[in-house]
């Protein structure tokens, strides 16, 4: 193991701290439950990414013995936070220490940390306590400043000692899992459709530009290609690689294609312990797959366990039902077509677009920019469109028109 210190001062530091090194640590561990609840509290780790030394009887009893060293008394009155009331019952009857009278007030949040001074404060006030024990830094500098008898209250070596050995043990299985044998499997699920000629080589064409996207896919996860013909891709990767990124590309692998050439696509990711049962995982999810304009992602695991990640679940992607319903609704089908309209909307999407010229409408929709010119003045007369300035090529002729969304709106509809 190698250990990073991360020295802050103030709590929220600890957001800075997570977001600069998120790819320098695979596992949290914080100094107490204030900066552990922080890190949960604002989604920067999950419970399987961090923890902290637990405050155990070991802990209580070496602060108090510090406190009775430090001014020669026997204190039986005592404060103490973020200690579980169970937990100090047990030790003191444990011990047969009954005794010793205390008031505990449980960890709330680091909002309320004025709040914990105050119990500490109030209760030395009114002398119901001799000495005030804290496990938090901002608590104890606070009533020590003020002349309190406190103390501050620290996770023992053993705690430590067990919490670093329980976070080893997940980096490891965490290393294990990302290194799991993946297999991505695309399937277009509407090839016989493919009748006469014409629609033969119309496919063809389709399908280079699926194993485009595919092989662009492929490069980014650091993958292995396979072509199994009759429409059916593997890509052979590790678990590691695939992360929300690669989820929304799938997405919108599937939406561009469902949206630009009717084509209707599966996908499933296998996971297994070596490729046979990865492939066998991805297959038994393949062939589950049925033409769908909501197709999932069907994630298959274990021995066929299958997860499917609907488009509800989505992030960032656009919602294609919705935009075809507001589409129909808004636009008059006999002056622009919902389908053109729909296509330039997932294209500028896409590439986070808000202004296109015919050229650009031309490669989108694999066309001729005369027709790019045709459908954007129909766009441009159904009021879907508008001019908002010229653009000067690098050829010689006129400077070409450049279009925007008369509603932008329309185009982030994913997240209204």
């Amino acid at each position: 193991m190698t250990f990073l210190p991360f020295m802050y001062g103030d709590v929220s530091e600890v957001k800075e701290i997570i977001e600069s090194n998120r790819l320098l640590v695979d596992q949290w561990l914080f100094s107490g439950v204030m900066n552990y609840s922080f890190a949960i509290e604002n989604k920067l780790i999950d419970h399987k990414e961090g923890s902290y030394p637990l405050l155990h009887g070991s802990s209580f009893f070496g602060t108090l013995l510090e406190a009775q060293l430090d001014r020669g008394k026997i204190y039986r009155k005592i404060s103490i936070d973020n200690f579980k009331e169970t937990e100090l019952e047990k030790v003191l009857s444990f011990y047969n220490l009954q005794p010793i009278q205390y008031y505990s007030m449980p960890f709330q949040s680091h909002h309320h940390l004025d709040n914990l001074v105050n119990f500490h404060r109030k209760l030395l006030e009114e002398n119901k306590v001799e000495i005030a024990i804290t496990a938090v830094r901002y608590a104890y500098d606070k009533l020590k400043k003020e002349g309190y008898p406190v103390y501050r209250l620290t996770p023992s070596y053993l705690a430590i000692k067990l919490t670093i050995e329980l976070l080893g043990e997940r980096a490891q299985a965490h290393l294990f899992e990302n290194r799991q044998m993946a297999i991505i499997g695309c399937k277009v699920l509407n090839t016989a459709n493919i009748g006469d000629q014409y629609q033969f080589f119309k496919w063809k064409h389709h399908e280079l530009n699926l194993k485009k996207s595919l092989l662009e896919l492929t490069e980014n996860i650091s993958g292995s290609f396979v072509e199994e013909g009759d429409g059916l891709y593997f890509i052979f990767t590790t678990k590691g690689e695939l992360d929300k990124e690669v989820e929304r590309a799938l997405y919108q692998l599937i939406d561009e294609y469902q949206v630009r050439d009717q084509i209707s696509i599966g996908i499933t990711i296998g996971f297994g312990e070596n490729v046979l049962h990865a492939e066998h995982n991805v297959r038994y999810g393949l062939n589950q797959a049925k033409i769908n304009e909501q197709s999932p992602i069907t994630v298959v695991e274990g021995r066929y366990e299958i997860t499917e990640r609907l488009t509800s679940a989505r992030e960032d992607v656009l919602n294609m039902d919705e935009l075809k319903q507001r589409l129909a609704d808004k636009f008059d089908k006999e002056v622009a077509s919902p389908r053109d309209v729909m296509r330039i909307y997932v294209y500028a999407h896409k590439y986070n677009l808000q202004k296109f010229t015919a050229e650009d409408i031309s490669r989108w929709l694999q066309s001729t920019e005369r027709n790019g010119r045709r459908i954007l003045a129909e766009l441009e007369q159904a009021n879907v469109v508008r001019k908002c300035g010229k653009v000067q090529s690098n050829q010689r002729g006129r400077p070409k028109n450049v279009y925007c969304f008369v509603e932008h709106a329309l185009v982030n509809a994913s997240q209204e």
